[in-house]
């Protein structure tokens, strides 16, 4: 799997197309074409081919309407509030009549007035390659979806895992003047020019880029996180934590991400949430298992999401080829197996991990090996051990150091490390004492000299 890439955003691109549009806007009054005196009724128009986007202004910003007409100036459509820039061809209009909040309602028509997708969103954008984004009230949220050109639905943000941002009560739905088609849902951070959006448009350099990407796309903006596919289709808003794109608590087809203070999944091939925010540790999964901790204890959940083991315990190690992973209630270790059944009883002091077959048990202080039956290869008599991290591992017991290998034959290796210690204390003892005594002769013999003179 290749790397995903990052880009730090520092503008909001939006703003560059709302000037673009603008600037595609002609005054029209003595401007107006010779063959088109019509057009000198309106204070703006644009031209389309064989139509016109026409509108009249009465009081800036406060009152004005906006038609689409044929090229002799009859009108095709009623009067509304505004209509956008077509765009394969749709283009995005506010009716007169607003919603309850007094906010313009968004939706398309093509070049003869016909409306295509009726106007119920709260902000839009024009369509690029078949597709747009809308903004909604959802529940306590703003909601974010991609229409295809006929209004069906490709994708909707599931935007109620993310329950600390995008609030419909922390918003504002801001727009330009005369132009309600440029209106958008801002969460300020501190005004007048830093907030966050709900949709990203990125620039052309960028948008290639993610298009190049073969999975998805990691973005920060402002300390979050975004993930976007290279279908330039927004899977998770800018809202993240943290992410994981080194894999080192993600892998078998899932990645982490963090919202808060918990963990959930996303695919790192589509970029769709997977796992909702619900844990609070994990770890790094092992043979299609994915320990996760919830309400203190851990339990297992596979590729999916689905819980495959219950939230039972205090401790737990991944599962190793042996199908076996070391698990602890209350202070008390054991083995399950990845169906959860309990293959060694939680009643050790403590319990490794196996590898090579074989386990490291502890009982009073003492530790001794199983393999996968329950059976002992030793006697529970080391005062020191390791686990099996290869076929061979060192023990201690009697001050005495051995290798042991994975059938329970011992090795002579040494004596212990605490009697080796034991050994340089005594010996940095015995020199002290004869240099004490070296020195004490020496003494003694310059004295003697001294006397005898």
């Amino acid at each position: 799997m290749l790397r995903p890439t990052f880009f730090n955003i520092t503008l909001l691109f939006f703003l560059l197309q709302s000037a673009w549009a603008a600037a595609q806007t002609k005054p029209a009054g003595s401007k107006a074409p010779g063959n088109k005196p019509w057009l000198k009724e309106y204070k703006e128009y644009r031209e389309y081919d064989d139509i016109y986007v026409v509108k009249k202004v009465s009081i800036p910003c406060r009152s004005y309407e906006t038609f689409i007409t044929d090229k002799n100036g009859r009108k095709l459509t009623p009067a509304y509030r505004d209509i956008g820039d077509f765009a394969e061809g749709l283009a995005e209009f506010v009716p007169m009549e607003l919603d309850a909040k007094g906010h313009g309602l968004h939706g398309f028509i093509d070049k003869r007035g016909k409306i295509v997708i009726e106007p119920k969103y709260t902000s839009t954008d024009r369509f690029r390659d078949g597709k747009t984004w809308v903004i909604y009230p959802s529940g306590k949220h703003y909601g974010l979806s991609y229409i295809d050109l006929t209004g069906k639905e490709i994708y909707r943000i599931p935007i109620h895992h993310y329950a600390n941002h995008y609030l419909i009560k922390d918003s504002d739905v801001d727009f330009l003047c005369n132009q309600d088609t440029k209106e958008d849902v801002l969460w300020w951070i501190q005004r007048p020019m830093d907030f966050f959006t709900l949709n990203f448009n990125f620039s052309r350099f960028i948008e290639k880029e993610i298009k190049a990407s073969k999975l998805i796309y990691h973005f920060n903006y402002k300390g979050k996180y975004g993930i976007i596919d290279k279908n330039m289709i927004l899977k998770v808003p800018v809202a993240l934590d943290d992410i994981d794109p080194e894999y080192k608590y993600s892998g078998q087809g899932m990645e982490r991400v963090q919202y808060g203070d918990k963990f959930g999944y996303i695919s790192p091939f589509t970029g769709d949430l997977i796992v909702p925010f619900e844990y609070t540790d994990t770890r790094k999964p092992t043979n299609g298992l994915f320990w996760v901790k919830k309400n203190g204890k851990w339990g297992c959940i596979d590729k999916t999401g689905k819980l495959r083991i219950q939230h039972l315990y205090d401790e737990a190690t991944g599962f190793t080829a042996e199908n076996r992973s070391a698990v602890a209630i209350n202070g008390k270790f054991g083995h399950i197996d990845k169906s959860g059944k309990v293959r060694t009883p939680l009643k050790y002091d403590f319990a490794s991990y196996y590898n090579h077959g074989i386990s490291m048990i502890r009982i009073d202080d003492k530790y001794g090996y199983m393999d996968t039956t329950g059976r002992f290869i030793t006697k529970i008599i080391y005062d020191e051990a390791l686990p099996f991290d290869h076929p061979i591992t060192t023990v201690e017991r009697s001050w005495l150091r051995f290798e042991l290998s994975l059938d329970g034959k011992e090795t002579f290796a040494g004596f212990s490390y605490k009697l080796n210690a034991v050994f340089i204390i005594i010996a940095v003892l015995i020199f002290i004492w004869l240099n004490n005594l070296l020195y004490q002769k020496m003494l003694k013999g310059r004295l003697a000299r001294k006397a005898k003179k």
